[in-house]
């Protein structure tokens, strides 16, 4: 038998200050450092689907904050008062894992772990809610992780809790016997330390539970030989284990954390006491969650569209982690992300569809809390958070209560259809995935309520010419361009849903008022807006037929015909040109919005039988967000640059870019895998989208659903890709009372379910043409086999051909600009949400400016000695009032900020200065307004720069 080993050694010989390796049996081992190797080479390639070289993916809890470990530097990022755009991450000190390893009478170590390097890349892979990392091999021992976040689709206080968890895989590759521990350290400051007997350590703020798996290990805290009074430094959880040759064991970590300077912040402040009690949990539920995380990812990845698409669209559920608020009276909300508003519902309904499909209690509650905080008007808010506050990000971090419901938005928005529209749509939607008739009927009054609001809308800001459309609303696209469009035709939706709704609360007269609506605004929209005089083509004009999108992504039907939809997508192809461009603006741009130009106009090009356009859209936004690894998890509103050179190994650690609205990409992804679901009714959409590169065959498309997962799978023939073989797979018990698949054939189709032909209705309209058959039973685990076989109809539509028209750039100043020299305002590149002016004197100046308005001024050069001071000429300011000065992007760093003083007279010109940080080269220089008012800030005339040293 192998000697044991005197206590002391078996947690001794690993230390954290800073993971230097000690032994209390120094007369028998020698200490060594490693660096990990590389496996051979038949495990060496880093696999083509891993999203490899980011700074991790954010981990923790809903509503919880969440960490990232950086497996490129070893070392640890928090968040830990959510969400991350109003409190970022920071690097925590002197975190990390270590490794140490006794064989023969020999100790090697590896001080700080680090993800091994195949080909100057890294052998990791980053997707929500997974973190797999490939350390290599040290002295005979293999290592690698599985990180996770918790996700729950059951228990949605499982799933809000502060921790993340880690699970090692270590492999004894050599001969012989070794004895191996693993460690995970972090500095708790001054905080007493307590060792917890067989888990690990505990402070208040932090602790870290272990375990392992099969034989008994042990598993050690900080040690008192290192902190005799228990108190501060580098605290440390040791597991060791003893591997024969060949064998593999499995060593658990849970990070736990416990932030409470907020006492409301967060709902788990309700149900532990510190982070001791949550790490016991996580221990408790460890192999529970990594079941749950790593059945969404592996399932997602098993099917054979491109991983590209998997990526991107999977990835975009960070925002459980990094965006989520879940207050502890059970307040739920998402943060705008960027900007620092919270709630945001025009961005948020886009997102929200995903929430009720695979977690539809945080989807109820939250539309809880948007009714709660609903207006006296009807009116639906822009913001839940506290936006009187002025710039500074942690007190607009502060959530309205429940029945706030006159509080201030980030601006006016008494004129914003959109969020009603938005409210509506997402109650249906959330309602017809969950078939919750309580829930509903709870929120239903404020439905009716947003609806009416709507109508009133029309009133106040609609046309006598064309009713109800719109000459003086206003809307999500607060940049530029005009609202009217996209709240007509959303609106459109909004009275669809309103009566059918209204037809099952069984209410003829309010069903009556919204058909007329509905008839009237698709009348007056289409006179209006479809004709090539009405079609205004310019900045966000993706959003104009934005109603017809989501009308064909919601399965209602279409709105306006097919011609109306070819005529729209021709002057759109014509104006953005996505087959040949992408998402274009080469150098990037705010004057267009990734997920809303991947969804209005995407998502039509989708539903239209154009994925070959559709297709080179998306890709060009991920290639533009996933070649520059930094943005994996920190995208912003704003259409990203094209990356001239890919950024492999990102250094960025921040997320609070990551924007709200871009887990609405799944909208994109349920339109490709067909799957659509109307509890209520029962019916059963299955209309998938083979792409291209997918050569005819979809093979086990994973979806989510309020009832289960499943899958879709199909694979195609005929002259048009027509006829179809479908397979539908649902994990649980599923009753279906009526199918609905595409109908893209001629006169003659014929549809058999499980080998029995049925009869099929031809119902719908042109783009939204569809066969309907009866079929009422359960479909069980063997599935459902659909066959559906015809005469081919007509050809999709041709590609379009290449405009002349030229490409959009994002600076429309070619000439640099002398910053040393006053430059008015009005002269400004480009402008958002603000107007020019000219007083008696013939001075133009830039007026109607309100919070998070901004200006840009294109190709401006400090030249090399630079610039460190920022004036600006001001009348009428508020106090309080401020100019942020940013670089290159609207979502770029402030370099300064610039506070409006009380004025003695408003009416006054004054020039007000502020030092900035010192800035040298050609750069945009945005100045983004904000002010606690929701009127206008202040009127600006011109604006200057002070060279360094003057």
């Amino acid at each position: 038998m192998r000697r044991a080993m005197p206590a002391c050694c078996h947690h001794h010989w690993i230390a954290m200050k800073p993971l230097v390796v000690k032994s209390c049996c120094a007369l028998v081992a020698v200490v060594l450092s490693f660096p990990l190797l590389a496996q051979d080479a038949a495990t060496a390639a880093i696999p083509v689907h891993a999203v490899n070289g980011t700074t991790g993916a954010p981990l923790g809890g809903f509503g919880a904050g969440a960490v990232k470990f950086d497996a490129n530097t070893g070392t640890f990022a928090a968040m830990l008062r959510p969400p991350a755009d109003a409190f970022d991450f920071e690097r925590l000190k002197n975190a990390g894992f270590a490794l140490s390893t006794r064989r023969g009478g020999k100790v090697s170590t590896v001080p700080v772990l680090k993800v091994r390097m195949v080909g100057g890349k890294p052998d990791d892979d980053a997707i929500w809610p997974l973190h797999h990392v490939n350390f290599g091999a040290a002295d005979g021992i293999s290592v690698s992780m599985t990180a996770f976040a918790p996700f729950d689709r059951s228990d949605p206080g499982r799933m809000s809790l502060p921790y993340a968890f880690y699970e090692f895989t270590v492999t004894n590759v050599a001969g012989g016997v070794a004895e191996t521990a693993l460690a995970l350290r972090i500095d708790v400051g001054n905080a007493p330390v307590t060792n917890i007997a067989g888990k690990g350590f505990s402070t208040r703020a932090w602790s870290v539970y272990a375990a392992a798996d099969g034989k008994p290990a042990l598993v050690t805290g900080t040690d008192k030989a290192d902190n005799h009074d228990k108190r501060g430094g580098t605290a440390s959880s040791v597991v060791t284990v003893t591997l024969a040759p060949g064998e593999s064991r499995r060593v658990r970590f849970v990070l736990a954390w416990y932030e409470d300077s907020d006492p409301e912040r967060s709902w788990y402040l309700g149900q532990h006491r510190d982070s001791s009690t949550v790490a016991e949990a996580g221990l408790a539920h460890f192999d529970a969650l990594k079941a749950n995380a790593v059945e969404l990812v592996d399932r997602m990845r098993a099917s054979n569209l491109p991983d590209w698409l998997k990526n991107q669209t999977l990835n975009t559920l960070v925002n459980l982690s990094t965006n989520s608020m879940y207050k502890k009276d059970g307040r739920v909300a998402f943060a705008e992300g960027q900007w620092t508003c919270f709630g945001t519902m025009d961005q948020m309904w886009h997102a929200r569809q995903i929430v009720g499909q695979l977690l539809p209690f945080f989807a109820w509650e939250e539309l809880r809390y948007w009714a709660r905080t609903q207006m006296k008007s009807g009116q639906i808010h822009h913001d839940t958070n506290k936006m009187d506050v002025g710039a500074d990000r942690a007190l607009r971090s502060v959530m309205v209560g429940w029945d706030d419901t006159e509080h201030a938005d980030y601006r006016n928005i008494v004129k914003w259809v959109d969020l009603n529209a938005g409210f509506i749509i997402s109650a249906y939607e959330t309602y017809a995935a969950t078939n919750d008739r309580a829930r509903f009927d709870a929120i239903w009054p404020n439905v009716r309520r947003a609806a009416q609001r709507i109508l009133d809308q029309a009133d106040l800001y609609g046309s006598k010419e064309y009713p109800y459309t719109f000459d003086h609303s206003e809307n999500s696209y607060d940049a530029g361009g005009d609202p009217n469009p996209f709240n007509a035709s959303l609106s459109a939706v909004a009275y669809k849903l309103m009566v059918r709704l209204a037809t099952e609360q069984g209410d003829k007269a309010l069903a009556a008022r919204y058909q007329l609506a509905y008839d009237t605004v698709v009348a007056s929209f289409r006179a209006r807006y479809l004709t090539d005089a009405g079609f205004k083509l310019g900045k966000h004009s993706e959003g104009y037929f934005g109603g017809q999108w989501l009308a064909l992504n919601m399965k209602l039907g279409e709105i306006w015909s097919a011609a109306d939809t070819d005529f729209v997508l021709g002057k759109l192809n014509d104006y953005y040109q996505p087959f040949y461009r992408g998402v274009g603006y080469a150098d990037g741009t705010y004057d267009e919005w990734t997920p809303y130009l991947v969804t209005h106009y995407g998502g039509l090009l989708l539903n239209t039988r154009r994925a070959n356009e559709w297709a080179v859209l998306q890709k060009d936004a991920y290639e533009r967000q996933y070649l520059d690894r930094n943005h994996v998890f920190n995208h912003p509103l704003n259409i990203l640059p094209r990356v001239k050179t890919p950024v492999p190994v990102a250094t960025e650690i921040r997320s609070k870019k990551q924007y709200i609205s871009m887990p609405a990409l799944w909208r994109n992804y349920y339109d490709i895998v067909g799957y659509h679901r109307d509890a209520r009714s029962k019916a059963l959409w299955l209309k998938p989208v083979v792409l291209p590169e997918m050569n005819g065959r979809m093979r086990d498309a994973l979806y989510a659903s309020p009832e289960g997962y499943g899958t879709v799978s199909v694979t195609t023939s005929g002259r048009h890709g027509q006829n179809k073989e479908l397979v539908f797979r649902p994990d649980t018990p599923l009753h279906v009372g009526t199918l609905h698949l595409a109908d893209d054939f001629g006169d003659e189709v014929a549809v058999t379910v499980n080998g029995r032909k049925l009869p099929v209705r031809r119902t719908g309209s042109g783009y939204a043409r569809e066969l309907q058959v009866d079929w009422n039973g359960t479909v069980d685990k063997e599935g459902l086999k659909v066959t559906v076989a015809g005469a081919p109809g007509a050809a999709p539509p041709p590609l379009p051909a290449k405009s002349t028209r030229p490409e959009p750039v994002d600076s429309k100043s070619l000439a640099r600009i002398d910053p040393y020299k006053p430059v008015q305002a009005s002269k400004a590149s480009k402008a958002a949400g603000t107007s020019v002016e000219v007083d008696t004197t013939g001075r133009s100046y830039v007026a109607s400016i309100n919070n998070f308005d901004w200006l840009q001024f294109s190709r401006v050069d400090f030249g090399s000695a630079g610039a460190t001071s920022f004036s600006a000429t001001v009348m009428g300011a508020v106090p309080g009032a401020g100019i942020e000065i940013v670089l290159d992007d609207v979502a770029g760093d402030v370099i300064g900020s610039l506070v409006m003083p009380a004025a003695p007279d408003g009416k006054a010109w004054a020039t007000v200065t502020t030092p900035v940080r010192k800035v040298t080269g050609v750069h945009n220089v945005i100045l983004r307004f904000h002010g606690s008012s929701q009127d206008s800030l202040m009127n600006l005339d011109r604006v200057t720069f002070g060279a360094a040293g003057r």
